[in-house]
């Protein structure tokens, strides 16, 4: 994992120190962006260029754009990112060259465990030793205990030559192929090979797209 060893307690940006900075780098960064006047185009390419850890030539980014680090995310050249894209980049994010996202993709690394007893855990490590003896019989929680979540996270990596569509939901350690195209609205829960069509929720394979 590039930012931590997985899993970690969370909520990340208040609990622990050196992702506190790290998200209130990135929410500095991105305050700046997003406030811009649309004339301040040299002012945005050095904010982008602060913010990401890698951004190739003549790739777009229209604002608004919100995420979490900024410096876990490399997209290559020639891409174009539409408004009000929203990356959940707790882990890295790789998008390739001439790659296109349209309005209101979501790309998400951050992940949490299903199951409510791996997912709800005391914030006292001494608690929390697997026996789990603060829930008793009945699944009820001992209500004197603090309680926090478990946060996980897995990398997301977008091909080159991809068409991602509006709305677009891609959840964490999904790997998407060159060439692909996912209709507007899909939820990625799945790698996708590359020269395909998918769509839907979960998204699937429609045809060959060469």
């Amino acid at each position: 994992m590039t930012e931590s060893n997985w899993p970690v307690k969370g909520p990340l940006e208040l609990d622990d120190e050196k992702w506190a900075k790290k998200f209130e780098r990135a929410a500095n960064i991105t305050y700046k962006l997003n406030h811009l006047h649309p004339s301040e185009y040299k002012e945005k390419e050095k904010l982008l260029k602060e913010l990401f850890g890698e951004i190739g030539e003549k790739t777009e980014i229209l604002l608004p754009f919100y995420c979490n680090i900024g410096t876990n995310i490399k997209i290559g050249k020639g891409s174009f990112i539409n408004v009000n894209n929203n990356y959940l980049d707790t882990e890295s994010i790789e998008i390739g060259d001439y790659t296109l996202l349209a309005p209101g993709v979501n790309i998400i690394c951050a992940n949490h465990p299903v199951g409510t007893k791996e997912r709800i855990v005391p914030v006292d490590d001494k608690l929390d030793d697997g026996n789990y003896s603060y829930i008793d019989e009945e699944g009820n929680y001992d209500d004197s205990i603090e309680y926090t979540f478990v946060n996980m996270a897995s990398p997301v990596k977008i091909g080159d030559r991809c068409w991602i569509g509006s709305n677009t939901i891609i959840l964490p350690g999904v790997t998407i192929g060159d060439n692909v195209v996912v209709g507007a609205g899909s939820v990625v829960t799945k790698d996708i090979p590359s020269d395909v069509i998918v769509a839907g929720s979960p998204a699937k394979i429609i045809r060959e797209n060469k």
